[in-house]
């Protein structure tokens, strides 16, 4: 049965879509192609993900491969990319109530020290409710690693096949199913709250109490 609810945070959180976000800071497409190869082709954005760099010095690295008219540009991305997406506040809304039933919330993410802004932006509400949060860059692993997975399991003494994880990468689902998890494709915000609501229904350990 169901005890704890397991989020990712791109995409099922908040939108994440680095094309968006290019478009949104940089006007030209040739000049979108150089800001997108600096900053996410050369992989400094994932290493600010597994700790190997900071966003400060990933921003520096990434400014040095562009003519510094970029500088301003690529430091935005870096620190202010969540201005320009969506944010999932009607699947957060929910979460307060699954939260209110008794159901552990957790976050297991790949993200950088940017996930504080974001929450500091109030643009996760749900943090409120928060039961525990893996974070890939303060535990120096990123899925689908499996020991990111065991690291949440380890960490706040749940089993597997209490959880649900839900995330938007089928490839990081495979590894959580693997150890136990029970598992949701994050496909849209309307869909993840409908698949959510009927897990729950049928192995959710509150609903069944009842």
């Amino acid at each position: 049965m169901i005890k704890n609810l397991v989020f990712d945070f791109g995409n099922v959180l908040i939108e994440w879509n680095p094309a968006k976000i290019l478009a949104t800071f940089v006007e030209d497409e040739e000049d979108r192609k150089c800001v997108k190869a600096a900053i996410f082709d050369s992989g400094f954005w994932a290493q600010t993900d597994t700790g190997q760099l900071t966003l400060e010095v990933a921003i520096q690295a990434a400014q040095t491969l562009l003519d510094s008219s970029y500088s301003a540009t690529v430091e935005a991305i870096f620190t202010h990319w969540y201005e320009t997406v969506d944010v999932y506040y009607q699947l957060q809304e929910k979460i307060f109530e699954w939260a209110q039933l008794g159901y552990g919330i957790y976050i297991l993410s790949t993200t950088s020290e940017i996930f504080y802004a974001v929450e500091n932006a109030d643009l996760l509400p749900m943090t409120k409710v928060l039961t525990g949060k893996i974070l890939s860059y303060e535990v120096g692993c990123a899925k689908p690693d499996k020991s990111i997975y065991q690291k949440l399991l380890a960490q706040y003494a749940l089993q597997a096949n209490q959880c649900v994880f839900i995330d938007d990468l089928q490839v990081n689902l495979d590894v959580a199913k693997s150890l136990g998890f029970e598992t949701i494709l994050a496909t849209s915000e309307q869909q993840n709250i409908i698949a959510i609501e009927e897990l729950l229904k049928k192995k959710g350990y509150f609903h069944r109490k009842k």
